[in-house]
């Protein structure tokens, strides 16, 4: 079983697309059990995939509110992927840091556990834009990190910052390691593509050759509530998600159908 965390401090850069596109191509192409974890406040990827509701979600496991992650986790109408859902409460841990060795430790019990049940062949975390009590325990939990990015400078210099913080987690879990970067919303144009190429000449962690390229069908898709993979299939950016995802599968040298 493998763990990714989609990770970065910056909003608006595509976790939640990454994540949800990635979890929608490992369970429909690649045949793949896939869990997909909303560790955001804001449940972007939990609308994306399930119906209004209320949920008991990530916010409880990291309490220690519920015994089995199976208690919470919620199928989707895509076959082979599930969903553990974000809730309201994960704010409100920031407040609660006296407990934070707490919460770190019960997402990692729980991969092994489902590691141990051999539940799901695939884990993906969507994380907030900040390094929160959930973030933190997604990517201690995680076997690889992937840091999706705009092609701003914020985003290009702050991939460095990123890459410190991680670091510092490694006395807890030194296995941990960045994956990649995935450039998303890429476009001709001269900022572009010298913001890939500083990315790629900094050399401190590898960039995917695939980029995903900007449409419209992409926010279009969110509107809809659904993956860009259901909402416009032959589109620019779901043809990319598609070619990264097999990037992706080929250097973590993972066996799929």
């Amino acid at each position: 079983m493998r763990t990714f965390a989609i990770v970065n401090r910056k909003g608006g850069v595509g976790k939640t697309t990454t994540a949800v596109n990635l979890a929608y191509v490992l369970a429909t192409s690649c045949r793949l059990r896939v869990l997909l974890i909303d560790a955001d406040g804001q449940a972007n990827a939990t609308g994306i995939l399930l119906p209004k509701g209320e949920y008991a979600g990530l916010g409880a496991l990291l309490r220690g509110y519920y015994s089995s992650y199976e208690e919470l986790v919620v199928h989707t109408d895509v076959a082979g992927l599930d969903v553990l859902p974000a809730s309201e409460d994960l704010w409100a841990m920031e407040l609660e840091k006296d407990e934070a060795a707490l919460r770190y430790s019960a997402m990692m019990s729980m991969r092994d556990a489902i590691a141990e049940d051999d539940a799901y062949d695939v884990i993906i975390v969507d994380c907030p834009p900040n390094l929160s009590v959930a973030c933190i325990s997604a990517i201690l939990a995680s076997d690889a990190v992937v840091i999706p990015v705009l092609s701003d400078a914020c985003s290009a210099t702050g991939v460095g910052d990123l890459m410190v913080q991680i670091d510092s987690l490694r006395y807890i879990r030194p296995e941990i390691r960045v994956a990649g970067v995935l450039v998303n919303q890429w476009h001709r144009s001269p900022v572009v593509e010298d913001a890939a190429a500083y990315l790629r000449e900094d050399g401190r962690v590898p960039v995917y050759d695939t980029v995903i390229r900007r449409t419209d069908k992409v926010p279009e898709s969110s509107w809809a509530g659904m993956a860009v993979q259901q909402w416009s299939p032959w589109c620019s950016a779901a043809r990319d998600y598609r070619a990264w995802v097999a990037e992706l599968l080929e250097k973590e040298g993972m066996v799929h159908e």
